[in-house]
């Protein structure tokens, strides 16, 4: 059998180090290597496999039961979870130290300085923002790419001198970070990249794509691009739910499917090489390993909705005979989206007079629902009983348990 034909070129190139450079002598040795230089996409022209197709479906399918079968409210109640696993998921695939759910929640609510913690809470922001940006219609252009990425670099320090802006010279993908032979894959170089960015803006504008083939597609175009000097995963990853938002197969919740490539990750990678090397069956590979990823994701984040339900059915019961309007029963339905309150920011969020929510909060503490927790000087407040174990336990499962994910105590 032939070999694979790519779906580029390969282009002898001479890497020419900074002779500033630190580090062994390698880092400041000239090296002729090869970049490869995709084609422009064109994916209405694909040949795709049935088993691609139908994966891609079934993707589509349950993602769409996922927004349609359960209570609305508590898909919006947890939206910010998921955002949240998709953000420090992502991250960590990078090698981003991310604290537990519980640490960031508390951090978030006031607690003390923790060292990781603002990165992480910047990183779901820039996920948030994006997905809003996507589900409100916007127009992908090539400033929107670059604003991208400053978002996600808001978080990083080692990014912030390279925020929102293409790479100036040659990077690549390997485990040596001094020198680029024997690299496991080489971009193309710097004067390659601005046709090529136009032509995946052009994609990402495309509205008669199937919304999973299309993402799946573009995200690995993205890759194969690598048009930053870091931060490249992190963006291309964030396109991927961008592309479902835009096209409104996710309406209320996001599937973490950066769960599933984490876990995953030696299929993941195989399927990126696959897109760019083997012109015949490696968009079906590609297709079919996100695809699959993303119903997996759907499937999984249902099972955590029904998980939550159950849960509050368990602190309903607790309030029975307590009036139905009550801040007590407001409540219930807030704590699963901040599982760490306090009377202030509850009744901010409810709408309700802090002491109304004092009065509710110790009832749901009597009754057990939540307990104290002091996250600093005078700043006393409640965490929801069991909620983090689910999420941690959801955590754990989708990734196979290859992120570092804290146990809830």
């Amino acid at each position: 059998m032939a070999d694979p034909e790519p779906r580029g070129t390969w282009l002898p190139v001479r890497w020419q180090p900074d002779p500033a450079a630190t580090g062994p002598r390698r880092a400041r040795t000239p090296a002729l290597i090869e970049a490869f230089v995709p084609e422009p996409v064109d994916a209405g022209e694909l040949s795709l496999s049935a088993a691609a197709t139908t994966a891609a479906a079934d993707a589509e399918r349950a993602i769409a039961r996922l927004q349609r079968t359960h209570a609305a409210g508590l898909l919006r109640t947890l939206s910010a979870q998921m955002l949240r696993s998709e953000a420090i998921a992502s991250s960590q695939m990078e090698g981003v130290v991310v604290p537990s759910n519980r640490t960031l929640a508390k951090v978030g609510a006031g607690g003390r300085h923790h060292p990781n913690a603002q990165a992480a809470l910047e990183a779901i922001a820039a996920v948030t923002d994006a997905y809003a940006w996507a589900a409100a219609g916007g127009a992908f252009t090539t400033e929107i790419l670059l604003d991208l990425h400053r978002a996600v670099a808001r978080g990083d320090r080692a990014l912030a001198p390279h925020a929102g802006a293409w790479r100036e010279g040659q990077n690549w993908i390997g485990r040596d970070p001094h020198t680029p032979a024997g690299a496991d894959f080489v971009p193309p170089p710097r004067d390659h990249l601005e046709p090529l960015i136009d032509d995946l803006v052009a994609l990402l504008e495309r509205r008669d794509l199937s919304p999973v083939v299309q993402a799946a597609v573009a995200h690995a175009q993205f890759e194969t691009l690598h048009p930053f000097a870091d931060g490249n995963g992190r963006v291309g990853r964030i396109l991927v739910g961008m592309l479902l938002r835009r096209d409104r197969l996710v309406e209320e919740i996001d599937p973490p499917v950066s769960l599933v490539l984490a876990r995953d990750r030696e299929r993941y990678v195989a399927a990126l090489t696959a897109w760019r090397l083997d012109r015949r069956d490696g968009p079906s590979l590609l297709v079919s390993t996100i695809a699959e990823a993303l119903e997996e994701a759907a499937s999984a984040t249902a099972r955590l909705v029904d998980d939550v339900d159950r849960l509050l059915d368990t602190w309903r019961s607790t309030l029975d005979g307590v009036r139905a309007h009550s801040a007590a029963w407001a409540l219930l339905e807030l704590l699963p989206s901040r599982p760490i309150v306090s009377a202030t920011s509850a009744a901010e969020a409810l709408g309700r007079s802090p002491q109304r929510v004092r009065d509710g909060l110790a009832l749901l503490q009597e009754r057990g629902v939540v307990r104290p927790v002091t996250l600093g000087r005078r700043n006393v407040q409640y965490e929801a009983v069991g909620v983090f174990a689910l999420l941690d336990a959801f955590e754990r499962e989708l990734s196979g348990g290859r992120l570092q994910i804290a146990e809830t105590r």
